[in-house]
């Protein structure tokens, strides 16, 4: 599968107003409920498509991936409160959840809450917002000034996103300034400074952020363990970590971005992760290089098969993916080998 067959299948099978979903053999739109997490970074991948090869068609797939940050930044009533995921309430029938768990119970332990025709999830938390604001960020550093309707929709959700969440205190609390029992729902340092750095860069706010906690930053690389939910932590800590980098010159903290970089590569190097060393050193080892063009052909991706690779695939194996993980990898190779 080439990348724009990817996309088309995306396209065609995987998105619903511009929010990726999986599918299920029997048809059912499936969720693991970070499809805000998973919608950030199809945004990403479709700016690194346009700028690795610009043409008006492309910027299509741009407004899709905004349509769908709007809808998830905006369908509570109060602007910038971001959920986890939204559905057409006229298609509920035909969603489903991408869990053994999924009868019963389970969707009534959920905070799911409806107005204008969405049924959309609260509890967001850092890991939703972290994939929001990589595509913001890559939108901002290569497409500003390319689109009026693109850079109107980036500001106007950047803006909504800095007032809620500065609002709250940098929380991620729902429109009732709700948590819904997450803990992780305070923007960290890296966070915090990649949307101050946002709000700079449409001149939303007046002063250069700095932030000033790089000094610390081997605390939040101390731990690695493949097999837990660190390896996608520093997944995370990755994006976050370009996205600052992409934004340099609407931050005072570039030379501790830096560090940063250099400290996560140091920990999770020996994946040899194509999307991981895309974001980290601007390129990829032979491994990884082998390992994203075997992902092409993978005949399960779920979103983001990066951390328990196989797992994901054996496991889950009545579900096609939207090919998010691959698509934005290999966009990104694309864009880097288009600068040689």
């Amino acid at each position: 599968m080439t990348l724009e067959e990817a996309l088309a299948s995306y396209t065609e099978n995987h998105q619903v107003d511009g929010i990726p979903f999986t599918r299920h053999d029997h048809g059912l739109y499936w969720t693991d409920d970070d499809n805000a997490l998973y919608a950030g970074i199809q945004l990403g991948a479709m700016a690194y498509r346009y700028a690795a090869d610009p043409s008006d068609d492309k910027l299509e797939a741009i407004r899709m991936s905004l349509r769908g940050i709007s809808l998830l930044t905006t369908v509570t009533g109060t602007r910038g409160v971001l959920v986890r995921r939204v559905m057409p309430s006229r298609m509920s029938s035909r969603f489903g959840l991408n869990y053994t768990l999924a009868e019963g119970s389970y969707w009534y332990s959920k905070p799911l809450q409806s107005r204008s025709g969405y049924i959309y999830l609260l509890k967001t938390t850092k890991d939703q917002v972290t994939g929001v604001l990589f595509g913001l960020s890559v939108c901002r550093k290569l497409l500003a000034g390319v689109d009026a309707q693109i850079d109107d929709s980036v500001t106007t959700i950047i803006r909504d996103l800095y007032n809620a969440i500065s609002e709250r205190k940098w929380s991620l609390r729902d429109h009732n300034y709700e948590t819904h029992g997450t803990s992780a729902h305070i923007l960290d340092a890296p966070l915090r400074l990649n949307l101050e750095a946002l709000a700079y860069s449409i001149g939303h706010i007046e002063d250069k952020p700095h932030q000033g906690w790089f000094n610390h930053v081997g605390l939040m690389t101390i731990h690695y363990n493949t097999f837990i939910q660190n390896a996608y932590s520093h997944g995370l800590n990755a994006m976050t970590a370009h996205s600052l980098d992409l934004l340099n010159d609407y931050h005072e903290d570039s030379s501790g971005v830096q560090d940063w970089i250099t400290k996560i590569n140091r920990t999770i190097a020996f994946e040899h992760n194509p999307f991981w060393e895309l974001l980290l050193r601007n390129g990829t080892t032979p491994e990884a290089h082998a390992r994203l063009d075997a992902l092409a052909d993978e005949p399960y991706t779920r979103f983001f098969i990066w951390n328990k690779y196989r797992a994901e695939i054996t496991q889950r194996e009545l579900t096609t993916g939207p090919q998010i993980d691959y698509m934005v990898a290999g966009y990104m190779r694309n864009f880097y080998r288009s600068t040689l």
